[in-house]
C-alpha cells in the first residue's frame, strides 16, 4: 500500500468538502489501540464511510468503524480490516483488482453514501461529497518492547505482510 503524508491545507483537494479528521493506518492486527497513539487518550470509536481508491481507476466507500480520539481528531483504521472488506467485495466486482495499490482518500458524506448504496455514483458526483483528511498520516509504527540502555534508540517493530489484500494466485 503506499501511503501519503502531509498537511492537506496547502495542497489542492480532491473533496468538494472542508478537511475533516486526522488519519492513520495501523498495519498490525494484534493492536487494537484501546488508547490514542499520540496523547495516549482512552479511544472510542466512531463509524463513518471511508472512500478507498483502488488502481487502477475503481472509487469505493466503506462504511467502517474507527478506533477515534477526540482530543486529536484522528481515526485509526485496522489495514487487515479494511484489506478484507475490500477483498470481499471485489471478489464479486472485479477480481483481477485485488492486491492492487490503494489509498484512503478520505471520508464521504453519510447521506451521500447511502444514495450510493442504491444508485451508482460517478466520481464526479461522489467527490463533492467528500472531506480529505486534515492531516494523512504514514502507515503506523510501534517500537519493540523491553529494556534499552541510555541513547539506545528502541527497534521498530515490522508489521506483518498482508495476508487477505493478494492477488489470487501470489503465495501467501
Amino acid at each position: 500500500m503506499r501511503t501519503k503524508e502531509g498537511n492537506h491545507h496547502s495542497e489542492r483537494r480532491l473533496g468538494g468538502l472542508p478537511p475533516r479528521y486526522n488519519f492513520i493506518m495501523n498495519p498490525y492486527p494484534e493492536f487494537r489501540f484501546a488508547r490514542c497513539p499520540n496523547c495516549r487518550g482512552k479511544s472510542g470509536q466512531r463509524k463513518v464511510p471511508l472512500l478507498v481508491h483502488v488502481d487502477p481507476r475503481q472509487l469505493v466507500a466503506l462504511n467502517y468503524t474507527c478506533r477515534f480520539c477526540a482530543a486529536c481528531d484522528l481515526l485509526i483504521a485496522h489495514k487487515m480490516e479494511i484489506e478484507r472488506l475490500l477483498w470481499h467485495l471485489f471478489a464479486q466486482r472485479d477480481p483481477a483488482a485485488i492486491g492492487n495499490d490503494y489509498l484512503i482518500l478520505g471520508t464521504v458524506e453519510k447521506r451521500a453514501w447511502r444514495t450510493g448504496l442504491t444508485q451508482r455514483r460517478s466520481p464526479a458526483e461522489t467527490l463533492p461529497h467528500v472531506h480529505d483528511f486534515k492531516t494523512y498520516h504514514a502507515e503506523l509504527r510501534m517500537t519493540q518492547a523491553g529494556w534499552y540502555g541510555r541513547g539506545q534508540e528502541p527497534l521498530v517493530m515490522e508489521p506483518p505482510e498482508s495476508r487477505e489484500w493478494v492477488k489470487f494466485g501470489a503465495a501467501c
